[in-house]
């Protein structure tokens, strides 16, 4: 690559069992500096916690719910590794009984939901590299590179009975050839996103190369379809000074190091504090800024905050008004693109694809709580432009009840008239209302009038520490 170009991420990788997958990804990733997930092991992560929950994947709606509340945690570096809770599981994966049930389980679709969800959340991060079996497909299919890796079944047999002997097991040519038929099989004609190329997929055989041989290949294909970077802007030279062209979108290439390079999240909880004692001493000296009930907010466990919304500003000062309490928010994705997208990484805020079915936020939000930590929630889901309280969604209810967590209703007023920096000079009034804490007990699958009650209840706390007008 030179240095006009700019390589394309994330990049796909698909292919049945044993094409060369993972092995390809790894080498591909470390070529390009690019972090690497093996998804495939997160369905195997998913079979061993069922294997020992003794949940069946006959057993749907159990594998559902199993699914939606697993503490699974993805480190994609170089090497994929796949944690249940605080333990590394990545190297049980490839026992037996995994082996035999992992198909059947990664074949149910409540199961496929999450884990693309967690996916995509990955994907995400930055520049990465996802392999796996609907990756072009389902995955990421706007991906601007997809590989699909082939061989014949006698090759990957051969590759499969080679690397059960790597993993301690004694499996034969033969037997390895008969798991890969019945795999391929049942991959290719299930229901939820079967085995298939993507159309727009570049597809590499493998059965005759070696695999630097097939690493070479896809790193090509990935050069390829480099693009130009963006040509430097001229410079009006200096009558007496030779002109000097400057570097093109150069807080672009610092954003996209930050987000890269640094774990900006390590640097949340330190940024956030700071940003709320400046912003309370902002708001005494512009506004007249009351926070009431200050002493209903819990000390300690797992506590939601939940709030009317009028202003982009209501997640930060709501968070100032609750003094001991960090405040972590769903923020809109759109929030995270931009000049300014390290700026809600910083607060601790995590995105959420808006009226869309967010798993993957929803599963965020409730391991925050379960670890007895503060979230907060604006169950109208966007702001109101008439100040008046909107339409509740019941996702809020369903977070809250899932994780048994102390909802704290709060009503902010004041806000509304932000709309300007000069606003200010008026000394604007700004009251934060903290109301009386609703401790919950969970529920693992909440019924319908459950939530609907608890919606309902928590819009009612809101409603009432309001003013009047």
């Amino acid at each position: 690559m030179t240095a006009g170009e700019e390589l394309p991420h994330p990049i796909a990788i698909d292919g049945p069992a044993a094409s060369g997958k993972s092995s390809v990804g790894e080498a591909l990733a470390r070529a390009l500096g690019y972090g690497f997930l093996d998804t495939g092991l997160m369905y195997r992560a998913f079979t061993l916690a069922a294997v020992r929950a003794g949940v069946s994947w006959e057993d749907t709606a159990g594998c559902a719910a199993l699914a939606a509340e697993l503490p699974m945690r993805v480190e994609a570096g170089p090497v994929s590794r796949i944690f249940l809770g605080d333990e590394d599981v990545t190297g049980l994966l490839r026992e037996k009984a995994v082996e035999q049930n992992v198909s059947h389980y990664s074949a149910i679709p409540a199961v496929r939901e999450v884990m693309v969800a967690q996916q995509r959340l990955v994907a995400a991060t930055g520049r990465m590299i996802l392999a796996g079996r609907d990756i072009g497909t389902v995955v990421l299919p706007t991906a601007p590179v997809k590989l699909f890796l082939t061989a014949s079944e006698e090759v990957r047999a051969q590759r499969r009975a080679s690397q059960a002997e790597n993993w301690g097991s004694a499996e034969g040519a033969a037997t390895a050839q008969d798991d890969i038929s019945n795999r391929d099989e049942r991959d290719t004609t299930r229901t939820a996103s079967p085995l298939s190329a993507a159309a727009d997929a570049i597809e590499i055989d493998t059965t005759r190369l070696e695999l630097e041989q097939t690493v070479a290949e896809a790193l090509a294909r990935v050069r390829a379809a480099a693009r130009p970077a963006p040509a430097p802007r001229a410079v009006k030279p200096a009558s007496t000074a030779q002109a000097t062209p400057r570097r093109p979108r150069r807080w672009r290439i610092a954003v996209r190091r930050l987000r890269s390079t640094f774990k900006l999240a390590s640097f949340a909880p330190s940024f956030y504090w700071s940003s709320v004692t400046l912003l309370r001493f902002v708001l005494l000296v512009v506004a007249r800024w009351k926070v009431h009930g200050r002493g209903n907010v819990p000390r300690h466990g797992a506590l939601m905050v939940v709030s009317n919304h009028r202003n982009n500003t209501d997640p930060a000062i709501t968070g100032a008004a609750l003094l001991k309490r960090r405040v972590r928010y769903m923020a809109k994705i759109e929030l995270f693109s931009g000049p300014f997208g390290w700026l809600p990484v910083l607060w601790g805020a995590f995105p959420v694809r808006r009226f869309d079915a967010d798993i993957g936020a929803m599963l965020n939000a409730e391991r925050i709580l379960r670890h007895g930590h503060s979230l907060g929630m604006f169950p109208e889901g966007t702001r109101s432009k008439t100040g008046q309280l909107g339409d509740p969604h019941p996702g809020t209810a369903l977070i809250a009840l899932r994780t048994g967590a102390t909802v704290l209703p709060c009503a902010i007023t004041g806000t509304e008239r932000l709309k300007s920096v000069g606003v200010f000079f008026t000394k604007p009034r700004i009251t934060v209302n903290i109301g009386t804490p609703i401790p919950l007990t969970a529920v693992r699958r909440p019924t319908e009038q459950q939530v609907s009650e608890l919606t309902n209840r928590i819009f009612s706390e809101i409603r009432a520490l309001l003013p009047h007008e």
